[in-house]
C-alpha cells in the first residue's frame, strides 16, 4: 500500500509542476507555502498567484495527508466506520481571472485510502461570466475525447458534475459544467493514469479562453463579473465537499480557503435587464445541456 501512496503521490505532484509551469507562462511567478499538517503527518505545498496580468488570484494545491479517522465529508458508498485511520492526496485549483471575459475554472484530483479501501475521484468545471458557446462546446469535447481515450463514461461523468455543481438553496447552477468524479475502483493503474491525464489536459482546456484575456471590460461587465463571483463563494462554503473535508480534518485553513476569489459583490434583489448578455448567461447557458452534442 505504501509503494501505491508514493507512486499516487509523485504522480501528483508533477501534475502540479506541469500545470503551474504553464501557467507561470501565462501570467507571473507564483508565491509558495510548503506546510505541515496539524491533524495527523504529511503536508502540502500551495502556490498562490495574485494580482497578475492574467490572473486576480488563482492557487494549484497539493496535500498528501494522513490522519486517524476518516472526516464526516468524506462519507462514501464504501460506509468507512467511524476511527477508520485515512490517507489522502491530491491536487486541487481554482483559477480567477482579472477579465470577466475569461472563465473562472476549478479542478480537482485525489486518491483516498481508508483502512483497506482505496479509490480516486476528481474533476473540472468551468464558470464563466460572458461566455462564447463555441468555447464551451469545445471545452465539453475535449474531455469527452479524454474520457474515451481511457475508456470512461463521459455522459455519466458529466451528469455528476451537472448535479454536484448546484447551489441547492437557489437552485441555480455554479457554471456549464464538465467531469466529476468519485469512488473509482476500475483497477490502480488504469484509474491513477486517468486521473493524471486530466491535471495533465488543464493548459489545453483552459488555453483557448485565454484569447479573450486583453478584451476590453466595461463598468458593467466588472459590476456583473463580482456579483457573479458571489455565487462562487457561496457554493464553496456552503456545499463543497472539498471545502468541507478540508476544514473538518483539520487542514491549513489559508491552503483551504485559496479558492476563495480577492474580490466578490452581494447585490440584493438582482435582475439582469431583458435580452442582455447578463441575462443570457442565466437563461442560456446555466442549464445543463449536451454541449458536446453528437458523437
Amino acid at each position: 500500500m505504501q509503494d501505491d501512496k508514493d507512486l499516487v503521490g509523485a504522480a501528483f505532484r508533477s501534475v502540479q509542476d506541469a500545470i503551474c509551469d504553464f501557467l507561470v507562462g501565462e501570467d507571473q511567478a507564483y508565491r509558495e507555502d510548503a506546510w505541515s499538517y496539524s491533524g495527523g503527518a504529511g503536508g502540502g505545498i500551495t502556490r498562490v498567484w495574485e494580482a497578475g496580468p492574467l490572473l486576480e488570484k488563482g492557487g494549484v494545491g497539493y496535500s498528501a495527508i494522513a490522519g486517524k479517522s476518516l472526516p464526516p465529508s468524506a462519507a462514501t458508498q464504501f460506509r468507512i466506520p467511524p476511527g477508520t485511520p485515512f490517507h489522502a492526496t491530491g491536487v486541487s485549483l481554482v483559477m480567477h481571472p482579472r477579465n470577466p471575459h475569461v472563465p473562472t475554472i476549478h479542478m480537482n484530483i485525489r486518491h483516498f485510502q481508508a483502512g483497506d479501501v482505496s479509490w480516486f475521484g476528481g474533476g473540472v468545471d468551468l464558470t464563466p461570466y460572458y461566455p462564447e458557446e463555441s468555447r464551451v462546446i469545445g471545452f465539453h469535447r475535449a474531455l469527452r475525447d479524454l474520457c474515451r481515450a481511457h475508456g470512461r463514461d463521459y455522459a455519466a461523468y458529466k451528469t455528476a458534475c451537472d448535479e454536484y455543481f448546484v447551489l441547492k438553496h437557489r437552485n441555480e447552477p455554479r457554471g456549464i459544467g464538465g467531469l466529476f468524479f468519485d469512488h473509482l475502483q476500475n483497477g490502480h493503474a488504469q484509474d491513477l493514469a486517468f486521473t493524471e491525464a486530466l491535471g495533465r489536459a488543464f493548459p489545453d482546456l483552459y488555453r483557448p479562453f485565454l484569447a479573450a484575456r486583453d478584451r476590453p471590460v466595461t463598468e458593467k461587465e466588472r459590476e456583473f463579473h463580482l456579483y457573479r463571483r458571489s455565487r462562487y463563494v457561496e457554493f464553496n462554503l456552503l456545499w463543497d465537499r472539498g471545502t468541507l473535508f478540508g476544514l473538518q480534518s483539520g487542514g491549513r485553513t489559508e491552503s483551504i480557503l485559496m479558492s476563495m476569489p480577492p474580490l466578490a459583490k452581494w447585490v440584493y434583489g438582482y435582475q439582469a435587464e431583458p435580452g442582455s448578455p447578463e441575462a443570457r448567461l442565466t437563461e442560456y447557458f446555466l442549464k445543463p445541456r449536451d454541449w458536446a452534442g453528437p458523437s
